[in-house]
């Protein structure tokens, strides 16, 4: 009888082109996915690959295979996970645990999927500690402004934000453009982190230089470095959707508004749980 995993396993290993790389996507030893495969291919009675020194080549036998699988594993497994989501508690809102820097998910997720018939277990953190989060499945989704290149994690671009210069609403800037650069490093600067992240980015992008100057202060939290700027402590990079009420009110102002920084935020996820309800139906509510 063959094993719905062995199947499972032939198409990441036909997907990523190696058994090690397939392995590291579905989370199993090599040795346990090469078992797989073997199993696979002994019930079929024939390879399925042409074992290369660095890639498996698949045959005309595993490409006809692969075709004819795909669409009904995929199927397949979204009826499971529907059907995981609703047979234990069939009157409970299914959990999605979701992963987000703080002032992203205050600023612009909660909005989002506030709407959804889905629980929320939330994760704070950073972008590289959400990832590890997800690759260890402790989350199942995260929001995360770093595109990496992961065995096994797939990614969703979902927007683009723009940062700009945002300083106190007393200062005054009479400086030309030329003599920008030079008011911008007398500043006081408020940094997430002691390697300038955005601002460094800001720096480049428009003086094609890294920036030259120290942070005077390094608050790791974006609204907390708003308040900071609020109370007269510093300038600093932040994104529209942080700032636009306090700009409405008149607590903090934007410096050069023509000249900003975009940065992309994506949704990230695990391969084999592309097909869950779940994390479709948020990435769909995120894109209307």
């Amino acid at each position: 009888m063959i094993d719905f995993e062995w199947y499972r396993s032939f198409i990441s290993i036909y997907k990523h082109g190696s058994v090690s790389a397939a392995a590291k996507a579905r989370f199993m030893t090599q040795p346990a996915m090469s078992q797989h495969l073997a199993a696979l291919e002994s019930e079929v009675g024939e390879p399925l690959f042409t074992r290369a020194p660095r890639k498996m080549v698949p045959t005309d036998r595993g490409k006809e295979l692969y075709t004819k699988l795909v669409p009904l594993i995929e199927n397949l497994e979204s009826t499971t996970q529907e059907i995981k989501q609703t047979s234990n508690h069939p009157s409970e809102m299914p959990l999605l645990k979701l992963g987000s820097p703080v002032e992203f998910f205050t600023g612009r997720v909660l909005d989002k999927v506030r709407s959804l018939d889905i629980r929320y277990l939330i994760h704070f953190g950073t972008a590289p500690t959400l990832l590890n989060q997800l690759i260890n499945e402790e989350v199942d989704v995260i929001m995360t402004p770093q595109k990496q290149t992961v065995t096994g994690i797939e990614y969703t671009s979902l927007e683009v934000e723009t940062f700009v210069v945002v300083a106190p609403k007393n200062i005054k800037v009479e400086e030309e453009w030329s003599d920008i650069e030079s008011w911008l490093h007398e500043q006081s600067w408020l940094s997430y982190g002691l390697d300038l992240p955005i601002i460094r980015r800001y720096w480049r992008e428009h003086f094609n230089k890294r920036p030259d100057i120290k942070a005077k202060h390094i608050i790791p939290n974006l609204q907390s470095i708003l308040k900071a700027i609020e109370k007269g402590m510093g300038v600093s990079v932040l994104p529209l959707y942080l700032i636009e009420e306090a700009v409405k009110e008149g607590k903090v102002q934007i410096l050069f508004p023509e000249v900003s920084v975009e940065n992309a935020l994506y949704a990230a996820y695990r391969i084999d749980q592309r097909d869950d309800p779940n994390i479709k139906t948020m990435i769909q509510q995120w894109k209307k």
